[in-house]
């Protein structure tokens, strides 16, 4: 009918995995949201729903959203506001830094304070395109070894060359088109 735009007010949204399956499969383009969820609804979690849908291009009627709350509207910056990314792609040209040959790591920053090293890279698609081949149900996961082998080149650089043991708290998910940036 037409439809784009798919939310589903629920304690436990699951159709909109179904309607997004459904509109991949038919070459839709859709979006679709969940607004509550178990034990977690309330204004708090439809306002995210709402943000959530504004920053994939939804109109979103933020007054009518947040009527009757004490909110009000606070002045844009005096830029133009061009949705960029302000911090530098890469730190190769930052004072101190040094460029690093490595397939997931670009430069490394010394850190005076604590003798430490922050390594930085970007990841993408584009840029690594062997990362594709780590898909799960359509969606590119940066793999578990990445993890290490980033910690791994870390130790090196600091005098630490085995990693005993490393915890992951989620999934890094790359997107289709973009880049992530990464530190460590």
């Amino acid at each position: 009918l037409g439809h784009t735009v798919f939310v589903e007010a629920s304690p436990h949204p699951v159709l909109t995995i179904g309607v997004q399956d459904t509109a991949d499969a038919t070459d839709t383009p859709i979006i679709t949201t969940g607004s509550l969820r178990r034990d977690d609804g309330g204004l708090v979690s439809f306002l995210t729903a709402l943000a959530r849908l504004h920053v994939q291009g939804v109109a979103v009627d933020w007054r009518a959203a947040f009527a009757g709350l004490d909110a009000h509207a606070i002045d844009l910056p005096t830029y133009a506001f061009q949705r960029r990314r302000f911090w530098a792609a890469s730190l190769r040209s930052t004072p101190g830094s040094a460029e690093v040959d490595h397939p997931l790591v670009g430069a490394v920053v010394p850190l005076p304070d604590s003798g430490g090293a922050l390594l930085t890279g970007v990841l993408s698609l584009a840029g690594q395109p062997w990362l594709a081949e780590h898909s799960v149900f359509g969606v590119v996961l940066f793999p578990g070894t990445g993890f290490v082998e980033l910690v791994l080149q870390a130790g090196l650089r600091l005098g630490c060359g085995v990693v005993e043991e490393l915890t992951l708290e989620g999934p890094l998910v790359l997107p289709e088109r973009g880049e992530v940036e990464v530190q460590v």
